[in-house]
């Protein structure tokens, strides 16, 4: 499949690491370093042994995507959803964590342009329940260089309307059609795989992603008042698919 909804905001990522999850239990692959390492972190954690489970855990986020790169979405979510419950027992690995988030959007804020850089913040302030964080490294970015916060709308889109920032969403939403049409792409593209590969976990999962992308788009359009685009997308969108979310969008 294409890798754009591989690599979207943070929710999209845990749905779509269940979904390869799912696939890897029907044709199992020989261990390899990075899940080595992950399995090693939880069962460190598991006997006590805090400092350990937090090296590990280091060393999965850092290396994982060098030993494969279909670990990009386990490396931001269950990866980090471990790592923060290991940081509930075990405060330092909370505080590791949140330095390495404030290393990476430093270097983003003084003008590095790299999208997987800017995903690894939006995912880890995802987890740490920090969202305002990525709105506001996404404004800096804004500020100082729109062509590159243009590049990564995308993953710090859902941040943006859960904080109510629906004037500077809509300036990088640009052609809601063409959003739309692109979710719609992705969710045929999705149910396609899913019924070859006859997970019904995959068509949910994909289900959601397409309610969530096209629901997010109406609530842009209705909080910047351009309704009239606000029902013609979710017309649009209901006859794709009956999503109670999708058509309870418009309603206040």
């Amino acid at each position: 499949m294409k890798k754009s909804w591989m690599v979207t905001g943070n929710r999209t990522c845990s749905l779509v690491a269940l979904i390869i999850l799912c696939g890897c239990a029907k044709t199992r692959v020989p261990r390899d370093a990075a899940e080595q390492a992950l399995d090693d972190a939880r069962r460190l954690a598991e006997s006590g042994d805090y400092a350990g489970a937090l090296e590990k855990h280091v060393w999965f986020h850092n290396h994982a995507l060098g030993v494969r790169p279909s670990y990009y979405g386990v490396r931001l979510s269950f990866a980090l959803a471990d790592w923060v419950e290991l940081g509930q027992k075990y405060p330092p690995a909370l505080e590791k964590l949140r330095s390495i988030r404030d290393a990476k959007a430093s270097s983003l804020s003084t003008g590095l342009q790299n999208r997987e850089l800017f995903h690894d913040v939006v995912a880890i302030n995802q987890y740490l329940e920090q969202p305002v964080k990525t709105v506001v490294l996404f404004k800096e970015i804004d500020g100082s260089n729109p062509q590159f916060a243009s590049k990564v709308y995308d993953l710090a889109q859902t941040a943006l309307v859960d904080n109510k920032e629906y004037e500077l969403a809509k300036k990088y939403l640009h052609d809601p059609e063409v959003r739309f049409a692109h979710a719609k792409e992705n969710f045929e593209e999705g149910m396609r795989w899913a019924k070859q590969s006859g997970g019904e976990d995959s068509r949910e999962a994909f289900e959601q992603i397409f309610t969530d992308d096209v629901t997010t788009i109406i609530t842009i359009l209705k909080e910047t008042g351009d309704q009239d685009r606000a029902r013609k997308i979710q017309s649009e969108a209901l006859s794709v698919l009956k999503s109670e979310k999708v058509r309870n969008a418009l309603k206040q």
